[in-house]
């Protein structure tokens, strides 16, 4: 999904690098994790960029060091066609597997972008969405609204087309509009983490360098965190993106350890890519 996802790594706090050790203990919200959303949990793109088919649930799985069972996907790339029935089946897909964690990075935004007829016509479709997430008593991870009007202006000369219309990007005011209402109603659920993505995106903005857990992206590195439709990240922005979505969450549930998790962006890049490399070799004595 979104270019403004991955302004949630500029407020991370920077922190020394998580030494290799032996695994972690089972932890018992990282048994059953299922990543539900869009476009960017789907990966858009990255398949032109790294030769295979990565999800964000790939990166999520490159990235887990406790045991745990495997990360299960419940995605859709066409997700902007009909937000309601197309959030509504992911999510019913999403309680069959009993998740005990749900990463909910851009699951929401669909029910905040897109064309209204009516000015409050955002927030009860949003509300909607949020009923969907209701369902879930187990651990929730999701994004705020995010800043993506940059995608809707006219590309670069050469440049992919734009991936939104200017109508469907909800306008400062509605914006904040919408990030209040998901507040509101994440601050009545302990079970629910909020990545504060709208006002982690102001942050990056400024033009600072950004770090989390001893990973660095200098300012002359950012762009290379966005795919050039403006909207999706590449895959180090995806982990960049994910690391800084750890962070918020290990902040919000002590009783989940850091030491879960592999923090080093190159590691979870490496292991990611011999995953795709083994999935795409033919089986011994085959062709």
């Amino acid at each position: 999904m979104i270019a403004a996802l991955l302004f949630l790594v500029a407020a991370a706090p920077a922190r020394s690098p998580v030494l290799p050790q032996a695994p972690a203990p089972k932890v018992a919200v990282l048994d059953r994790v299922v990543v539900l959303g869009a476009s960017l949990s789907s990966g858009f793109g990255l398949e032109l960029e790294h030769g295979a088919h990565v999800r964000f649930s790939d990166l999520v799985e490159a990235s887990l060091r406790a045991d745990h069972g495997p990360v299960v996907p419940r995605t859709s790339l066409i997700f902007f066609t009909d937000p309601l029935p197309t959030g509504k089946s992911l999510a019913a897909a999403a309680r069959s597997s009993d998740p005990t964690l749900v990463v909910a990075v851009d699951f929401l935004f669909w029910f905040g972008y897109g064309a209204f007829a009516s000015p409050d016509g955002r927030i009860k479709l949003l509300d909607q969405g949020l009923a969907l997430l209701e369902e879930f008593r187990c651990p929730v991870l999701v994004g705020d609204f995010p800043d993506c009007r940059e995608a809707s202006r006219d590309p670069a000369p050469g440049g992919p087309p734009r991936l939104l219309a200017p109508e469907q990007v909800p306008s400062p005011a509605e914006l904040e509009k919408l990030n209040e209402h998901l507040r509101a109603w994440a601050a009545a659920r302990t079970n629910v983490v909020v990545l504060p993505l709208a006002r982690l995106g102001e942050r990056l903005r400024a033009g600072k360098d950004v770090e989390i857990h001893g990973n660095r992206w200098a300012v002359d590195e950012l762009a290379g965190l966005m795919q050039k439709d403006r909207l999706h990240p590449t895959l180090d922005g995806a982990i960049a993106l994910w690391l800084g979505a750890l962070d918020a969450f290990v902040a919000a549930r002590p009783e989940v350890p850091v030491s879960a998790f592999e923090w080093d962006a190159k590691a979870i890049r490496k292991r990611i890519a011999e995953t795709r490399t083994k999935s795409r070799a033919p089986p011994a004595g085959g062709r």
